[in-house]
């Protein structure tokens, strides 16, 4: 997912939520925090089969050119055949709540096998709700929970080493919906030549929406390699709109 299609434990990192939203107090009214041990053990036999996870809902075609998504109500410009909609089994794993339950997305490959381990980059177009692992009390503290977004998952999406740059950090709107957009830039010109990776850089971005209503934000989150056509992270952004 993201940058990389490789299943990365997020137990390294949620750690790090706590000390986020510990450093936001003064300026957030809310930021991410643990969550917490199941008690499924406790309460189920050691006999007893744990109950399957009912199957995913397909995630949505494009329609007239764009790609909509019907759990959050964004939708966005669907880039072209170059880009493909995923299995929902391929692209979520319900049972962890660490990870984003991704309700549309979009993928184009970058490099196949990058790594010799058979791992794939992939450039990424997703949509979801804010993740569980991210408390929210129904007001809209979209700044502090997009810095705690990149914070987390950063790690995750970009296991090589890399540099980053913010170049967006901003309030907007989508269509009349407060929205926040952190967008960067991630440097991976060092690894890249080193192991003949077929990208250097990447532009990345996370926007979070307000759904109102105690609802939790919608999340768009978008990641293109600079091997791929670039044009079209730009032409994502511009194009999104919320119901």
């Amino acid at each position: 997912m993201g940058g990389v299609a490789l299943a990365v434990a997020l137990a390294l990192v949620i750690g790090g939520v706590v000390f986020l939203v510990n450093n936001r107090a003064e300026s957030a009214a809310s930021g991410p925090r643990p969550v917490p041990t199941s008690h499924l053990d406790e309460a189920v036999p050691p006999s007893a089969e744990p109950t399957p996870a009912p199957p995913l809902p397909e995630l949505p075609q494009p329609s007239g050119g764009r790609i909509s998504d019907p759990d959050t109500g964004l939708s966005y410009v669907y880039p072209g055949e170059s880009w493909i909609v995923p299995k929902a089994a391929e692209t979520n794993e319900p049972r962890d709540p660490n990870r984003p339950l991704w309700t549309s997305a979009c993928l184009a490959m970058s490099q196949q096998n990058y790594d010799g381990q058979n791992s794939d980059w992939m450039a990424s177009i997703y949509t979801g709700r804010l993740p569980q692992i991210f408390p929210h009390d129904g007001r809209a503290n979209l700044e502090g929970l997009a810095g705690a977004l990149l914070s987390v998952y950063e790690p995750v999406f970009y296991p090589l080493p890399h540099a980053r740059k913010i170049v967006r950090n901003e309030a907007a709107k989508v269509g009349d919906r407060q929205a926040w957009v952190l967008e960067f830039e991630l440097d991976f010109s060092q690894v890249s030549a080193a192991n003949s990776l077929s990208w250097k850089t990447e532009k990345a971005a996370f926007v979070l929406v307000d759904q109102g209503d105690g609802q939790r934000p919608a999340l768009l989150y978008l990641s293109i390699p600079d091997n791929l056509d670039q044009s079209v992270y730009k032409r994502v952004l511009d194009s999104l709109e919320a119901r």
